[in-house]
């Protein structure tokens, strides 16, 4: 059986629609990105939303910090690197990297809380601890893509 990723990497070209008035890539895909990439990582380590939401849990977003750093534009080639951060009884924070390999630029430093939820009650609860075995926190940051030699997922 393979190793669990502790960090996962999610590969997207931008799109022409994703750009904006100013010429280059929307806030809001950063954001869409990061969740993609989030969403991703945990199916990876084992995570089955479906199965989550036929028992009524799942995971929401508390909140969300972006640190936009240079600007990404359409056809390049980005990569979301993402990680947990840290795990508490109620809430875990993942963290995030969007680069661009090419020219090893950091686009943006993301971070997100999120929070174990009964969807029927919309009620915070405590992390099982079935999530917490599937999930691998990471509290030091992992290398830059173009710093390590793992392939991108």
């Amino acid at each position: 059986m393979p190793a669990k990723p502790a960090f996962f990497d999610t590969v997207h070209t931008v799109q022409a629609d994703e750009i904006d008035s100013q010429q280059h890539v929307h806030n809001l895909r950063y954001l869409q990105w990061s969740l993609w990439a989030a969403h991703r990582h945990t199916e990876a380590l084992g995570w089955d939303r479906q199965q989550a939401l036929q028992q009524g849990v799942g995971w929401v977003v508390r909140e969300h910090t972006i640190q936009y750093r240079a600007a990404a534009f359409a056809d390049n080639e980005i990569v979301i690197r993402t990680w947990v951060h840290d795990m508490q009884r109620f809430a875990s924070r993942r963290k995030y990297w969007i680069c661009r390999p090419a020219d090893q630029t950091l686009l943006a430093k993301v971070e997100t809380r999120w929070v174990f939820v009964d969807l029927t009650q919309h009620k915070i609860l405590p992390i099982p601890d079935e999530a917490k075995g599937d999930l691998i926190v990471l509290p030091d940051p992992p290398p830059l893509p173009w710093d390590d030699d793992s392939p991108a997922s």
